[in-house]
């Protein structure tokens, strides 16, 4: 008897041990990757597109107007955008705006042209400008870099100014509200 129970002890050690040794262990590897492009923060915010910069409003004026001047308000208050990049790189640009000239315009025309249109009556506008320093030095033109207004710990702020000449207190202006859409990129 205790032949038989040393000849299954060791019976069930030997299926034991050969199936521990039958154990495999396979490895490898995952690899992970990431892919990081330049990007920009515009008044603090990551987007890359439909980003408001500001308003560049004239206000309320008679009709009779000669000359009118204004700043941009930033969209995150002040009179300037933000921008921080990764890279020091990079260019601010208005590309141009919405309007065409339309039939009849009052005020002088720059370069490029620039137009604020009736809402009511297309056929109406009124020509402007737009400089980057406030004594209506430095025309910006479409697609060129706008210069840095300034610099405060690794921000870079950028400031428009708007100017319309040549309303000549005319009489013949037609009263509203007058529009345009200028169209700023950040190339980076």
């Amino acid at each position: 008897m205790k032949k038989n129970l040393f000849v299954v002890i060791c019976g069930g050690g030997l299926l034991l041990a050969s199936s521990v040794s039958h154990a495999v262990t396979s490895s490898g590897t995952i690899g992970a990757t990431l892919t990081l492009t330049n990007g920009c923060l515009i008044n603090g915010s990551p987007s890359q597109n439909g980003i408001n910069f500001g308003t560049l409003d004239f206000g309320t004026h008679p009709a009779t107007f000669d000359t009118l001047t204004t700043q941009l308000a930033g969209a995150a208050g002040g009179n300037s955008f933000a921008i921080q990049c990764t890279t020091a790189d990079y260019t601010v640009q208005v590309t141009g705006s919405t309007n065409q000239a339309p039939g009849t315009v009052i005020g002088t025309p720059g370069t490029p042209g620039r137009y604020l249109v009736n809402t009511t009556n297309a056929t109406q506008g009124v020509a402007y400008s737009l400089y980057s320093d406030a004594a209506f030095n430095n025309v910006i033109a479409n697609n060129a870099p706008i210069p840095r207004a300034s610099t405060t710990g690794g921000v870079d702020n950028y400031t428009l100014y708007g100017r319309i000449q040549g309303g000549g207190n005319s009489v013949t202006v037609v009263p509203g509200t007058y529009t345009d859409t200028i169209n700023v990129s950040v190339i980076y």
